[in-house]
């Protein structure tokens, strides 16, 4: 449970770093913020987890 939240921690810091993330964020569903939140688990490094808030507006939902 520590290692969520510390990604899920680290993903609300990074995403205040990227406005536009934070802006595709802020306008996307319930749904497809827990979707988006379901993938955290799977970002294994902080570079990793980087990469994913970078690129969090050309996402798929």
């Amino acid at each position: 449970m520590n290692q969520a939240n510390n990604q899920l921690a680290a993903f609300g810091v990074l995403l205040r770093q990227n406005p536009q993330s934070s802006r595709f964020y802020d306008s996307c569903t319930p749904a497809q913020r827990q979707a988006i939140l379901d993938q955290l688990p799977k970002m294994t490094s902080q570079a990793q987890l980087q990469g994913f808030v970078d690129h969090l507006p050309s996402a798929a939902l």
